[in-house]
């Protein structure tokens, strides 16, 4: 069987403003605060110092409280990948 390599297609504007729309706004926030959080657990990765550590707990916080939200919207929305 051969498979097909899958290419991204751009979603016009218009689309994703429609998307964009049928989303709540706290969603919305709990998403891109979600996506912080996983950036800053990322950059912390070696906990060196204690205040390293203490950026790295408060930084799994604001994951979990986002992930509250998404997951009160949709279970599938949930963003996993921290340890």
């Amino acid at each position: 069987m051969i498979t097909l390599p899958i290419t991204p297609v751009p979603v016009p504007n218009r689309i994703a403003q429609m998307i964009g729309r049928s989303i709540p706004l706290p969603v919305i926030e709990a998403e891109f605060a979600a996506g912080d959080a996983l950036r800053e657990i990322g950059r912390l990765r070696p906990l060196g110092s204690v205040e390293d550590r203490q950026d790295y707990e408060a930084a799994l916080a604001h994951l979990a409280r986002a992930n509250k939200v998404l997951a009160a919207h949709d279970p599938a929305f949930v963003v996993r990948g921290a340890a």
